[in-house]
């Protein structure tokens, strides 16, 4: 469309243009301005295409058009202008209608295309959405098989992989290989034969699979010999890589296992020809060349065993088997020194062969040329095959400045001693000079940071008078460091709609102490009022970029850096989340306490008040294992966690995540897969210091393909969400999955806003009017039976280091769906009287540690807000009597409140009849 619109746009310039020239000017004139602008065009055209490359059409288009367009606006204008006319005649006033040239022909086309290409986008990008992973519907894919007809019987059998990618150069390479070094293998006989695969892995992203997904199919299609491995197609990942390619082979019967890159010229004639003369053997392990290409490994050892040169190696099968035999194994970013580490263990020592080279070296008797795009060589592999079939010396025209390792130097302008080597026929390469051989024990590094003392004034500022600066808050230090509650919100104010205000409202409802820090770029300070006039702690805190450095909310120089790049990321796909990110990672670090995002729905209070956790959550892309802390796909998911101050493992994420690397364009990688890589390399020491996992049961009982029903009609919602509360604490709504589908009446989530509400009017973003004219009655909310059981009746779920985690409150409490609270009414009254009665056993108001039992009591409170009743309401306990604890029991607590006498207030009864469950019916459903 993009295209039509443009062509349009240049035949309407040429040919009005054309017009004007024929009028003012002779033909010749007229003809060579004609040219003249077709020149300039076709220019034009050609420049941004070859800028914006090939994958990126719709740009390269959408720019013409624009050109094009700014073009005829010129030329409009101009032809108005009597600077450019003979007479004054000529001159016509431009008018803006329906018929003038400007709508007719450039904004009812530019209006059309755009809806056109609009919709046509949003219809590519929800197919994607759903498809982006199609290629990927086996465990190998593309072309997994060999048959009988490809890989015929032989005395000796060779299978070659070849690693590729998914990279347009890749798929050049592939082309280039298939056209020259695998034309030298020879036909398949009775003495030997061969069979081929090129290995990619996943497609590294959707715009990788939407560009070249097409192309590989039609690839394998015309080949048969791509094979897909389930690993990452990354560079870093090449071990990982070789490693799936590996176990794929370990399903047929071959005798050699060859390894190359579609960027290596290999002599197969020469090894096909010595493999059959070798026969079948066994232990033969790979060719050696140990030159080292990169200095930094991700390998702990003080020096590597030996281990082979990537370009070319040769394995027998009994080798390959024993690398893929079960267990635990270790990956380095190099897939050739991996190999070492791999065949260390079974006292594999590789046989060196000097013809495989991957310097920029060339040697008549090589059998592993490596064509690299940064080598000068002086010719291609074209060159090099050219040369075998016409009998010519391999390296004839090819560049031998250079002195190969292990090979003679007469001549060179080099000798490969000067770099430090020494060769062996049976060592093979080694350092000609070692250095002195150095073991640093890494001590363990400390998980809490200690923390700046804050003096006000000096180096500290308040932020909130009293409350929060930035260094620390009065909380943090405390016991009731749990307290504290941090929300981001940076959307525009009027997307924060009824589902948000749950959400805050949800916190007080199981924790009517918490004190909540909504951290925003766009709502106003004032937005929150209406709950602090019931008594509630919310407070808005803004932040910038110039506040953030301000007040030096940053975690180490990487963070800062990042923070003073603000305008450089502001515009990337995710800046928003990923900023969320970057301040749940901050404000634990600096402050602790509970971060949630905003869709977050707590549903009970977490029962200990002094642990320190984060959720997990699954993955279902098969790619995510290479980075999810089990092959389950279990990954740590930071929409909700609770920690004190100081760790230092968000410190180290953070610095990581922001660090020069950071990469705006990758969704997850500072959030979910930061933290997960992190927590998976450090997790014993840890979970030692109190780092606690939860199960995804607890945080996300419902996965995110899966929670879009809790927001339709469900007409056991009721049964839906006591299943829930039996070993959940909240539920999560993955907002990118449903913020655009509405909570429909009936649903569990409408259920659950329902029963916890504080019916509070709050303002209404959009109308700037509160939602109800009507102040909402005074009601005391709570359960009509509640069921007690001892500590032994809950199940515990175990956790690391023998942990136990009972998801249901302690006994005789009453939370998650036993909460009892005040809802709607005045936010504040002068007087307020409670009343508690039990018939058979105790209660108490307090902590289980503090406070006197007693069956009666009444409790008088003046000039009292909303959240001072329900604070004292959530601290009630029941004890039953003793005898009730062995033999069951029944029992009945009956609450009276007086909430004041004017408007908004009323009293109230509540009667609960109590069941104590016997010890042999421990473990039952509520």
């Amino acid at each position: 469309m993009k295209c039509g619109l443009a062509g349009f746009w240049s035949w309407i310039l040429t040919t009005s243009m054309m017009r004007r020239w024929l009028y003012h000017y002779e033909l010749s004139n007229a003809i060579v301005r004609l040219v003249t602008l077709t020149a300039i065009n076709w220019s034009m055209s050609a420049y941004v295409t070859s800028h914006y490359g090939h994958d990126q059409p719709i740009w390269a288009w959408m720019v013409i058009c624009h050109l094009l367009l700014v073009g005829n606006v010129l030329k409009i204008l101009l032809a108005s202008n009597p600077k450019y006319h003979r007479k004054a005649e000529d001159v016509q006033e431009p008018r803006l209608n329906l018929k003038s040239t400007v709508v007719k022909y450039l904004v009812l086309p530019l209006t059309l295309v755009t809806f056109l290409t609009m919709v046509a986008s949003l219809g590519e990008i929800d197919t994607l959405r759903y498809t982006s992973n199609s290629l990927m519907t086996q465990r190998f894919a593309l072309a997994p098989d060999l048959s009988l007809a490809d890989f015929p019987q032989a005395e000796v059998r060779i299978l070659v992989v070849v690693l590729s990618s998914w990279t347009p150069k890749g798929y050049g390479k592939r082309q280039i290989f298939r056209e020259t070094t695998q034309l030298l293998v020879p036909a398949n006989t009775q003495r030997a034969s061969v069979a081929f695969r090129f290995i990619l892995g996943e497609a590294p992203s959707a715009k990788a699979q939407l560009i070249m997904g097409p192309k590989i199919v039609e690839e394998t299609e015309k080949y048969g010999d791509l094979l897909i491995v389930p690993s990452s197609d990354l560079y870093h990942d090449l071990s990982r890589k070789v490693y799936k390619a590996m176990e794929w082979s370990d399903r047929y019967h071959y005798d050699y296992l060859v390894k190359t890159d579609d960027d290596i010229f290999v002599r197969f004639d020469t090894v096909v020809e010595e493999l059959a003369r070798e026969g079948r053997q066994r232990n033969i392990p790979p060719i050696r060349n140990p030159e080292n290409k990169n200095a930094a490994f991700d390998y702990q050892l003080p020096m590597f065993p030996p281990f082979t040169a990537g370009a070319l190696y040769i394995l027998s099968r009994d080798v390959v088997h024993l690398i893929i035999t079960d267990g635990p194994r270790l990956y380095t970013k190099n897939e050739d020194q991996n190999l070492g580490i791999w065949l260390f263990p079974y006292n594999i020592k590789p046989i060196h062969d000097r013809r495989i080279q991957q310097a920029d070296v060339c040697e008549d008797d090589m059998i592993a040329k490596h064509f690299g795009d940064g080598f000068e060589i002086g010719g291609s592999m074209y060159d090099m095959y050219a040369n075998i079939r016409n009998d010519r010396r391999l390296c004839h025209g090819f560049k031998q400045h250079f002195c190969a390792l292990c090979y003679p130097c007469h001549g060179r302008s080099n000798h490969w001693r000067e770099w430090n080597f020494e060769c062996d026929d049976k060592k093979g390469i080694t350092l000609l000079h070692q250095p002195p051989l150095t073991l640093e024990v890494e001590a363990s590094k400390p998980v809490k940071d200690k923390s700046e003392d804050s003096v006000i004034g000096k180096n500290d500022e308040w932020i909130i008078n009293g409350l929060l600066s930035q260094l620390t808050s009065t909380y943090s230090n405390t016991d009731n460091w749990h307290l504290l509650h941090w929300v981001c919100w940076t959307t525009n104010s009027s997307t924060f709609d009824d589902r948000h205000w749950h959400t805050i409202e949800l916190i007080w409802i199981h924790q009517p102490r918490a004190v909540v820090f909504m951290l925003t770029t766009t709502l106003p300070d004032d937005f929150f009022d209406e709950y602090k006039r019931h008594g509630y702690q919310i407070h808005v805190i803004r932040f910038n970029k110039e506040l953030l450095l301000k007040r030096r909310w940053y975690l180490g120089p990487d963070s800062h850096t990042w923070l003073r790049d603000w305008g450089k990321w502001e515009k990337g796909p995710y800046f928003f989340s990923h900023l969320t990110d970057y301040m749940r990672y901050l404000l634990l670090y600096k402050y602790g306490g509970t971060y949630m995002d905003m869709d977050a729905l707590w549903i009970r209070a977490p029962p200990n008040s002094n642990m320190e956790w984060i959720g997990a959550d699954f993955s279902n892309v098969k790619a995510d294992t290479e980075w999810t802390l089990d092959d389950a796909g279990m990954y740590l998911a930071p929409g909700v966690m609770r920690f004190r101050k100081g760790w230092a493992a968000f410190r180290e994420v953070a610095e990581k995540a922001f660090s020069p690397s950071y990469n705006p364009e990758c969704f997850n990688c500072v959030g979910p897969r930061a933290i997960t890589t992190y927590v998976r390399d450090n997790r014993g020491q840890l979970e030692d210091a109190g780092f606690t996992i939860l199960p995804n049961v607890v945080l996300y009982p419902v996965n995110y393909m899966k929670i879009q029903p809790f927001l339709s009609p469900d007409p056991i919602a009721n049964h839906a969400f006591r299943r829930l509360i039996r070993t959940s604490w909240s539920i999560h709504l993955f907002g990118k999955m449903t913020n655009h589908l509405p909570i429909q009446d009936g649903s569990v989530v409408r259920f659950i806003f329902d029963r916890f509400s504080l019916d509070i009017q709050h303002l209404d973003p959009r109308t700037k009017h509160t939602t109800s004219s009507e102040m909402p009655p005074f009601r005391l909310q709570g359960p009509n039976t509640y069921i007690y059981r001892p500590p032994s009746a809950a199940a515990p779920y175990k956790l690391p280091k023998d942990t136990s985690l009972t998801p249901q409150a302690p006994p005789g409490s009453f939370q998650g769906a036993d909460v009892i609270y005040i809802r709607g009414g005045a936010a504040r009254v002068k007087r307020c009287v409670i009343s508690f009665a039990v018939t058979h056993g105790k209660l108490k108001i307090g902590s289980p540690s503090h406070g006197m039992d007693f069956t009666t009591n009444r409790i008088e409170m003046h000039d009292v807000m909303k959240r001072d009743v329900n604070t004292l309401l959530g601290t009630l306990l029941y004890t039953p009597p003793a005898a009730a604890l062995i033999t069951g029991g029944v029992d009945e607590i009956k609450v009276e409140l007086e909430y004041g006498s004017g408007e908004g207030g009323g009293k109230a009864e509540l009667d609960i009849a109590v069941g104590v469950a016997e010890v042999e019916e421990e473990g039952e459903a509520e």
